[in-house]
């Protein structure tokens, strides 16, 4: 387990680590994503060497995956702290497809237990740190522990104003030189008004766009 990664499970999870000893054989592994394994991600953990990721917008984990076997494969002191309530958005609720993939057991969304067996069957327990809150309580939690972070990975709603909530939240966390990755962007018009408006008011409009993700950096 990385430093970082035991520093903060002992603050936030009072040092009883949410993957010890999972049954990981209990549920199968799905890595189905979006984007997942965009360069911007791998880009920044290349670039910044960060100590604290967040990501906000988890589903089965697979952008997580992602940035925690970059971190892994250049053996950095750091975690990749895993924001969602894995009860889906409303786009998940009002779409057929994506509501099958919210697996449900008995009336309720097993997603979690996707997510948590893809990190534990891939081996990255030791540099993911879940935090089963929705995005503003879990930024909440984080300033209350005076975490300092690195980089953010914004992939929760859709809508306008759930990604400008996000943004208000995250963006004045990040520590100076850091950086902040959009996904959806620009293909949701409510995604990509949300960021140009919140970063045009930053004075960091225009910014830099792959889609279909976008990056600013601080």
């Amino acid at each position: 387990m990385t430093d970082v990664r035991e520093a903060l499970l002992t603050t936030i999870w009072r040092g009883q680590d949410p993957f010890l000893n999972y049954p990981g054989r209990l549920y199968r592994q799905d890595h189905q994503g979006w984007a997942s394994s965009h360069p911007y991600l791998t880009g920044a953990i290349e670039a910044l060497r960060p100590s604290v990721v967040v990501e906000v917008g988890v589903w089965k984990g697979a952008s997580v995956l992602s940035l925690a076997s970059k971190m892994k494969a250049m053996n950095l002191d750091g975690v990749v702290i895993a924001v969602d309530t894995w009860l889906g958005a409303w786009d998940h609720w009002t779409n057929d497809e994506w509501f099958a993939h919210l697996n449900f057991s008995n009336g309720y969304p097993a997603l979690y237990h996707t997510f948590a067996a893809n990190i534990v069957g891939e081996g990255l327990q030791d540099y993911v740190l879940p935090l089963p809150l929705d995005s503003v309580n879990a930024a909440n939690v984080l300033r209350h522990h005076t975490v300092e972070i690195d980089v953010v990975h914004i992939d929760g709603g859709h809508d306008y104003h759930a990604v400008t909530s996000d943004l208000r939240e995250w963006w004045p966390m990040i520590r100076p030189q850091g950086m902040l990755i959009g996904d959806d962007y620009p293909h949701w018009p409510g995604v990509k008004r949300a960021f140009d408006d919140f970063f045009t008011d930053q004075g960091k409009f225009p910014f830099d766009v792959d889609p279909p993700k976008c990056r600013i950096c601080k």
